[in-house]
């Protein structure tokens, strides 16, 4: 007999077993079976890339339609118990309350007033910093996600403030920080190709490749400095010992998400004037 001849064998005999069950045991078994299935898995590609990396701060995407929000979410439904969400205004949060909302089936668990998504396992913060010094009330705060969602509508010192708070209330959880979004269309957000320069200029003398982890050790006298691995290094002035931190860029477009594919998103995008349509269609920087 064949080998699938003997798979297709075995499968008849496990379904007539699980029908000669009583209903409650074939329920107890039907609801097993949905509690080990993940609640979200990433797209092949660029989304299952970034959502699997070990960089410490992630900037992906580049082009609309990748996936951003959904990798965002994603991570703060499976591998982290207490996530945050920033945008920098709270009126721009909405969408991502409506596609969790769509993810688990309904907004039970999530209070609008104090911007908190209580589930059984985890809880999924919410944040807004309008103003510069608005990132002052999220101070102290643990969390081991902390995901800046369009990151180039953000101040660098925001950034580098909220960053600066990260820690994990779960011995072993792993920490990191996921950065999503598009070209920057105005000064605010040049930063952004400064941080990433390696991936994102293509003059810089010593670039990066997608995915490509690069460490940065940053000194008291707020310098900081490409290093070579992961590895602590001494800080010339303090003579301190400084664990580098990684970062990497991951680039994404429509192309990578099938299910904006199925729909017209694409031709959306290419109806844009420039440069805004090279912008959000190539992610060109």
């Amino acid at each position: 007999m064949s080998q699938s001849a003997k798979k297709s064998v075995q499968l008849n005999s496990l379904i007539e077993l699980l029908e000669s069950l009583p209903q409650e045991q074939r329920r107890q078994i039907e609801e097993l079976v949905t509690d080990n299935q993940p609640i979200w898995t990433p797209t092949p590609g660029p989304q299952t890339e970034a959502f699997y990396t070990s960089a410490d701060i992630t900037f992906y995407g580049g082009a609309a339609g990748g996936g951003k929000t959904d990798l965002a979410i994603g991570l703060a439904l499976t591998t982290h118990t207490e996530s945050i969400i920033f945008r920098r205004e709270a009126v721009q949060l909405e969408g991502i309350y409506r596609r969790l909302g769509d993810i688990l089936g309904s907004r039970d668990g999530f209070n609008s007033q104090t911007r908190i998504w209580r589930l059984r396992d985890r809880i999924i913060e919410f944040g807004a910093v309008k103003d510069v010094g608005d990132e002052m009330k999220y101070q102290g705060r643990p969390h081991s996600l902390k995901v800046f969602d369009e990151i180039t509508h953000f101040q660098e010192s925001q950034f580098r403030f909220l960053c600066g708070w990260m820690r994990s209330v779960k011995e072993g959880e792993p920490q990191r920080i996921l950065c999503t979004g598009n070209p920057p269309t105005d000064s605010d957000g040049e930063w952004v190709m400064r941080f990433w320069a390696p991936w994102l200029d293509p003059k810089h003398p010593d670039p990066a490749e997608p995915g490509e982890l690069r460490w940065y050790a940053t000194f008291q006298n707020g310098i900081e400095q490409p290093v070579e691995s992961g590895e602590p290094v001494t800080d010339p002035s303090t003579g301190e010992q400084v664990k580098p931190k990684s970062r990497t860029f991951i680039p994404s477009r429509v192309e990578d998400n099938p299910f904006l594919m199925a729909t017209d998103y694409k031709s959306t995008l290419q109806a844009m004037p420039e440069p805004l349509r090279s912008q959000m269609l190539k992610g060109d920087f």
